[in-house]
Order: structure tokens, then C-alpha cells, then sequence
């Protein structure tokens, strides 16, 4: 089974475009990460965020880049350790 570390990423649905946007960075500057969209849920859009187990712990430093660089009315919630997978 792998292992990762997620994080569930929620904003309002009128700021998605800009969410998407700041996702697609962090794909450049975090190539291990993940990204899926979840169902929305009442007015906000949400992203599920992955990375794979890693002792470096690439999940933190992508927690402390995105925190600077979002809104106050976005939830970052996370990371959670989870097993996913069949090996």
C-alpha cells in the first residue's frame, strides 16, 4: 500500500478560477503533488491535495508556500497521513 500525506483545500466557488490558478504554481513548484476536485459542497468548491511519503516532508513546505499565498476565507485542513492503494 502507499502512503501520503493530503490535504482538503476549500474556497467559495466565485474564487475557484483563482484557486486553480494557485494550484497549477504549486504543480510546478511541487511536482509530486496530487490534485483532484471534490464535490462541491453549498457555495464552495473543493480540492483534495496529495503527496506521497516522503521523510523530507514536501507537504510542509507546500503548507507553508500556499498559506502565504491564499485569502483568509480559504480552509487548508490538513496534512492527514493516509494508505491508499495496493502494492
Amino acid at each position: 500500500m502507499s502512503q501520503e500525506y493530503s490535504f482538503t483545500l476549500t474556497v467559495p466557488l466565485s474564487e475557484c478560477t483563482v484557486a486553480e490558478s494557485l494550484l497549477e504554481e504549486a504543480k510546478k513548484r511541487f511536482p509530486y503533488i496530487r490534485v483532484s476536485r471534490k464535490t462541491d459542497r453549498k457555495n464552495y468548491a473543493r480540492f483534495y491535495l496529495s503527496f506521497p511519503f516522503s521523510s523530507a516532508r514536501p507537504d510542509l513546505k507546500f503548507q507553508e508556500w500556499f498559506q502565504q499565498s491564499t485569502k483568509s476565507d480559504w480552509d487548508l485542513f490538513g496534512p492527514t497521513y493516509g494508505r491508499w492503494g495496493l502494492s
